[in-house]
């Protein structure tokens, strides 16, 4: 049987696509641990910092679990077939398509620390980077809406997914109370749920940034892919 050379490229380039998703899943869960064990060692007292173990985070997602449970989330007012993981040449995250229309969506998953493990005055925290060059292009944001998704239970093929949902002007509203960090002009995301019941960004200590409509609020995204 004489295989094409279209079919051997396309599987082929669908390989290529699914090591760079395990790389970038494996390179995100390294991020949050170091900024886990940052956040934790700034969250003890002095004596302790030298003694303390690192949090272990539970509940890590797939992109596969994510992209089938936004799917899921949108189910009745969109197609599962007009959503799909990016490709590389659309930044990853992924596309939902109408007609010749495209919004593309950044996304972002983490598993969860519990309140024991890094900060008393949160329920669960999830932990999410981005570099500064995968948010904007001269000047521009990349992508249409930002999602993060944090799983918020530890047992296992029975995840609790609390989506965060950012159109880009809410998002530009969030960075701005942010500096990214580092040679590569990283931003970090401790979003999550208050005892008092709110939802916040954990990361900036000396205030409170309150995130409680960008829980769950798919209606915008919706809204946008209907006005197409």
């Amino acid at each position: 049987m004489i295989i094409s050379v279209e079919r051997i490229l396309l599987d082929l380039q669908e390989r290529v696509l699914a090591l760079t998703d395990r790389v970038d899943d494996l390179s995100r869960q390294v991020d949050q641990l170091k900024a886990a064990a940052q956040k934790q060692a700034e969250n003890q007292p002095e004596e302790r910092k030298t003694t303390q173990r690192s949090p272990k985070i539970k509940g890590s997602l797939s992109k596969d679990q994510v992209v089938a449970a936004v799917k899921a989330a949108l189910a009745s007012k969109i197609p599962a077939q007009n959503i799909r993981k990016g490709k590389r040449s659309d930044g990853s995250g992924i596309v939902i398509s109408k007609g010749s229309h495209k919004i593309k969506l950044c996304l972002r998953a983490s598993g969860y620390y519990g309140q024991a493990d890094v900060s008393s005055r949160m329920l669960y925290t999830g932990f999410s980077t981005l570099s500064k060059k995968a948010i904007e292009s001269a000047g521009q944001l990349n992508y249409n809406f930002f999602v993060f998704a944090i799983n918020t239970s530890d047992v296992p093929h029975q995840a609790k997914i609390e989506f965060f949902i950012f159109d880009q002007k809410e998002f530009k509203r969030l960075l701005q109370e942010k500096t990214p960090s580092g040679r590569n002009a990283m931003y970090y995301f401790y979003f999550g749920k208050t005892v008092d019941g709110h939802f916040i960004d954990d990361r900036e200590k000396n205030r409170k940034v309150v995130i409680d409509r960008a829980h769950g609020n798919w209606d915008q995204l919706i809204q946008y892919y209907q006005q197409l």
